[in-house]
């Protein structure tokens, strides 16, 4: 895709076998979202709110949600990515990504805990492709939901939903059910 690499299923441990920090204990494995899936996730949104929010893909491994998102008119793309190694592989590929119908040209990789981050201020979509465990989850939408503004939107656009129920413990509304995800609105 895009003359880049994103496939791929494998344990965080498998690339930083040194890395043993509380964080990792609470990561799932890496593996790319299937692209038509992560696309009807995102027809799911209102219109206006894709141009409104800035894109946040929590566990971006190598950046092929990212690049997806970079072909829709959002005002910005975050990826957070914890393993050094699958940020490096990201970086590589949205530098290397050719033919892509990009939109969106603000788009920036960190590396870090979720967690532990700062999100952007405003409306967000925030993309999970089942990151992290439940109490992961809880903590960054925990974190989330306590930087919004009066008025912000948030969007969650959760593929695999294994831990629904941490984000339904906060009041979220379903925008449309897929067999594989969910897109849901944090009511707040």
């Amino acid at each position: 895709m895009h003359g880049v690499t994103t496939h791929a299923v494998m344990f965080l441990s498998q690339l930083d076998a040194t890395r043993t920090n509380e964080a990792y204990a609470h990561a799932t494995h890496y593996e790319a979202v299937p692209v038509k899936e992560l696309r009807a996730m995102l027809a799911a949104l209102p219109d206006d709110a894709i141009a409104a929010s800035t894109f946040v893909d929590v566990g971006a491994g190598m950046g092929r949600a990212m690049m997806i998102a970079s072909e829709y008119p959002f005002k910005r793309i975050l990826g957070i990515e914890l393993s050094p190694a699958l940020a490096q592989i990201a970086r590589e590929n949205l530098a290397r990504a050719r033919d892509l119908a990009t939109r969106c040209r603000d788009v920036r990789l960190v590396r870090g805990d979720a967690r532990r981050r700062t999100f952007p201020a405003g409306n967000l979509v925030v993309f999970l492709f089942n990151p992290f465990d439940g109490s992961a989850l809880r903590e960054t939408i925990t974190r989330i939901a306590g930087s919004r503004a009066a008025g912000d939107t948030v969007y969650v656009l959760y593929h695999t939903p294994v831990h629904r129920e941490v984000l339904e413990a906060f009041g979220v509304e379903a925008v449309a059910e897929f067999p594989y995800a969910a897109v849901l609105r944090l009511r707040g």
